[in-house]
């Protein structure tokens, strides 16, 4: 048993510590999060292909010989508006239930903590804790408002207002709404091209990569290496994967997923990319992906971005800003006294979709 008064540290993980960290896991979340944090973890902190040379990014938080917290994210490879950096996504930030309120991780951020773990100079994530919370760790924090298309207003309506009769006038809605949209959503001139499934991303979407990152934000890469890590190999979910070609080319992609919600099957537009100049191969995208998860009976699809050309395209397929009554926020670490980093600092200055750290990790 540790000494109430004694210093935390943090320290890396390494793979000798899995089957405690494993336990740690099973007694700090509840079983259903616990299960997954556990299925995904070869995978998630372990697997990516920017794990190394740093390791992984996973740092734990001990009070003597007791394993008391954890933060685990994964490694990933960032543009910087020209400049590529080394950054990690991180997700898992927790303390062992029993000790609590003690300020542990505060407590860590100074003396010897610093020198045990390798850090990469950029970290991004999401979270609905307080804000201060994040102010408190030097962290930066934007609210990001989803979009969202309602597919089936029937059951979003019965759901949060428990009635079946105002379900039905919503299911009326639903299709009044689509014959009102619908000359704003007409098909988008294809130019030539085609949407297509794709099994898995090859060397095309590294020279989509290089024609369409956006020359001053901040984006992660999304190289064939990322993305058949991050939507092929996650051993817990399946994703659709949408391209759009032009002859041999690759003029865009599209990642989508079915899911549930709240019990009510959902659809998510999980990450997508296309040149700024190509808003046909995005409504395409967008507009074969929508209609997948009509057919799989989603009653809305969801998305989360900040570029200004995807959004735009966005509207003009019938999404709209949705409230949320618990916001979710985008949270972003900088190295100190970078000036390189400070034009960094705005949530506007990033090219971000829910593909983007954890944020669509859980169920």
């Amino acid at each position: 048993m540790a000494a109430a008064d004694e210093a935390p540290i943090v320290r890396q993980y390494h793979d000798s510590d899995r089957e405690q960290v494993f336990q740690f896991i099973r007694e700090a979340f509840p079983p259903e999060d616990s299960a997954r944090v556990l299925a995904q973890w070869a995978w998630r902190c372990e697997g990516s292909p920017f794990t190394l040379p740093l390791g992984p990014a996973v740092y734990l938080l001990w009070l003597g010989e007791r394993l008391v917290g954890m933060a685990a994210g994964f490694r990933v490879k960032i543009w910087m508006g020209g400049a590529v950096c080394d950054g990690e996504g991180l997700g898992i930030w927790v303390v062992h239930p029993l000790m609590r309120g003690r300020k542990l991780w505060q407590r860590a951020q100074t003396g010897r903590a610093a020198q045990q773990v390798v850090r990469s100079p950029i970290v991004l994530g999401w979270t609905r804790l307080p804000k201060r919370r994040d102010l408190r760790l030097g962290a930066r924090t934007d609210h990001l408002r989803p979009l969202i298309r309602v597919l089936d207003a029937g059951p979003l309506l019965e759901r949060f207002a428990h009635s079946r009769a105002v379900g039905k006038i919503g299911a009326g809605a639903t299709a009044a709404a689509r014959l009102v949209s619908y000359p704003f959503r007409r098909r988008s001139n294809n130019r030539d091209g085609k949407v297509v499934r794709l099994e898995a991303f090859d060397d095309r979407v590294d020279v989509l990569w290089e024609r369409a990152r956006r020359a001053e934000t901040a984006m992660i890469i999304r190289d064939h290496r990322y993305l058949n890590w991050r939507y092929i190999h996650r051993p817990d979910a399946k994703y659709l994967l949408y391209g759009f070609e032009r002859g041999a080319e690759l003029e865009g992609f599209l990642v989508a997923r079915s899911t549930t919600y709240e019990g009510m099957s959902w659809g998510y537009l999980v990450d997508f990319l296309a040149p700024e100049n190509s808003p046909a191969a995005l409504s395409s995208l967008i507009d074969t992906a929508v209609y997948e998860l009509r057919r799989l009976g989603a009653t809305a699809v969801v998305c989360y971005l900040t570029d200004d050309a995807a959004r735009s395209v966005l509207y003009r397929r019938g999404f709209f800003p949705a409230p949320q009554r618990n916001p979710i926020r985008f949270v972003l670490l900088l190295p100190e006294g970078s000036a390189n980093f400070k034009r960094f600092t705005a949530l506007s200055s990033w090219y971000l979709t829910m593909g983007d750290g954890d944020l669509e990790l859980s169920p």
